[in-house]
């Protein structure tokens, strides 16, 4: 056994495994079609490299042409598989250039088993042997077929498609243009030589032996690595893009988590600021509770006893209760942190629980509410608690700002809602002193406040709030004084 004996079988051998390999990754990524490809082409320089070294062995004429024929088969399925790797990866070239090169390729193979004994001979009459590096090989003489000028023709302008290619990513260095110069640059040599051999072969000049099966294994485990590079390159990309996104989403989740911890600290210091008429408002209930017992007590040790009117005590004291228990619920959902909830909400309901729970306070500093509430509104979705969030501190805003201005004689509140173009429209206007103008464009910016001891946080929690709800917020000046805060929500379905 000699060295081609084991060479060329080892040829065959690494192409298949190529072929495997590269047929694997296309399942696994079935739109990635260059690795069906390129496994093609790998079978195909495994069945040439076997013809070769059975061409090699031969001493029969009609054998030797039936290889030859086979061999051409073979060339033709691997230069189609690498014109579209090349073209479907890439796409430098002119796609003018690569059809006809197909084409031409096509039209070759019919020839080569319709003309002659193949492509390259009319007849082949004899075998030829010669030595090549101490092993004796067998090559074709015979008559030359015309017909293997349309195989040049191919191969030249595959050789054109090639240089184009090669110009291209010469001249536009990019991340694809070193893969690139490898499959074009060892594609080139390959057909070039190819060309050289066929040229000797029609002039009768002496040739190397046929080693189409090496050339081409060379172009194949070329192309076969820059692919395999590039899907390592793009899997890394992509893995990084993941983390990427999980930082993200984890730098969101915990923005979102500070920005529900201010809005809660928010609603602990506006509760701070209300805990005064809360107070007032739960001991108008529990003072008349213990009113009615002790009127029931004393009711009880009469003889005989009205039980009529224990009766309506009794009822007096479930209402008081029931009174009391709605103000410490209303706090308790209003102070609760909790992962929050959206659901379709009428805003008007919103709006007179807002007013209920802050009476007292209202009452206090002698502010009017005036509500102005459309009826038959689309529900929004959102959050019961942070949307209370936002008109508490929207209506606590307004009866600072006119216990702040001159016109003490005005101290009413109008809030309204209607419907807007896309959802619900939310107004709480004021006649207070108004907002100065050089802090209209940045009144909902964090730490911008107009009040002395105030920490600019409310409003950037209340533009939060509403942004989260897929909403928006604003503010303006009305004539003659006071402002107006509006938000709109998105309607529900």
């Amino acid at each position: 056994m000699n060295w081609m004996q084991l060479t060329w079988p080892m040829l065959a051998s690494a192409s298949l495994i190529v072929a495997i390999a590269h047929v694997v990754i296309w399942i696994a990524r079935p739109p990635q079609k260059a690795h069906l490809a390129l496994s093609l082409a790998a079978v195909s320089v495994a069945a040439l490299a076997l013809l070769e070294l059975a061409a090699y062995r031969t001493v029969v004429p009609a054998e030797l042409a039936t290889y030859l024929r086979w061999m051409h088969l073979a060339i033709a399925v691997m230069v189609l598989s690498l014109l579209y790797v090349l073209h479907h990866w890439f796409g430098y070239g002119s796609t003018r250039i690569v059809v006809a090169a197909a084409a031409t390729r096509l039209v070759a193979l019919a020839l080569n088993f319709m003309v002659g004994d193949n492509l390259n001979y009319l007849a082949v009459t004899e075998v030829g042997r010669s030595v090549w590096m101490g092993v004796p090989i067998s090559h074709p003489i015979g008559e030359t077929n015309p017909s293997v000028l349309v195989g040049q023709i191919s191969n030249a302008l595959v050789l054109v498609y090639v240089g184009q290619t090669i110009l291209h990513a010469l001249r536009n260095p990019s991340k694809d243009s070193r893969a690139a110069l490898i499959v074009a640059g060892s594609w080139f040599l390959v057909i070039g030589i190819m060309v050289v051999s066929t040229l000797l072969m029609i002039f009768g000049l002496p040739r190397p032996p046929l080693i189409a099966a090496m050339g081409f294994l060379l172009v194949v485990v070329t192309t076969s690595y820059c692919l395999v590079s590039e899907l390592i390159r793009s899997q890394r990309m992509v893995v990084e893009l993941q983390a990427s996104e999980l930082r993200r989403l984890r730098s969101e989740q915990e923005v979102a988590t500070e920005r529900a911890s201010l809005a809660h600290l928010s609603r602990v210091t506006t509760l701070g600021e209300l805990s005064s008429s809360l107070v007032h408002e739960l001991n108008q209930p529990l003072t008349a509770i213990l009113s009615n017992a002790q009127a029931a007590q004393r009711l009880l040790r009469r003889e005989p006893s009205d039980m009529a009117e224990i009766h309506e005590i009794l009822v007096d004291i479930i209402d008081n209760d029931r009174r009391a228990g709605e103000v410490i619920g209303r706090m308790r959902g209003f102070l609760r942190k909790e992962p929050y909830e959206h659901a379709p909400l009428a805003m008007n309901e919103i709006v007179t629980d807002c007013v209920r729970m802050m009476r007292s306070e209202l009452h206090d500093q002698r502010v009017t509410v005036h509500l102005d509430l459309a009826p038959d509104l689309a529900p929004c979705m959102g959050d019961r608690v942070q949307l209370q969030q936002v008109l508490v501190n929207l209506i606590m805003n307004a009866c600072e700002s006119m216990q702040s201005s001159k016109e003490d004689h005005v101290v009413s509140i109008r809030i309204r809602t209607r419907a807007s173009e896309d959802g619900v429209l939310t107004e709480v206007i004021d006649a207070g002193a108004g907002i100065p103008e050089a802090m209209l464009e940045q009144i909902f910016a964090p730490f911008e406040t107009s009040k002395a001891t105030g920490m600019g946080m409310g409003l950037a929690v209340c533009r939060t709030i509403i942004r989260g709800h897929g909403g928006s917020i604003q503010a303006e000046n009305v004539a003659p004084h006071g402002a107006r805060f509006f938000f709109n929500l998105p309607r529900h379905g």
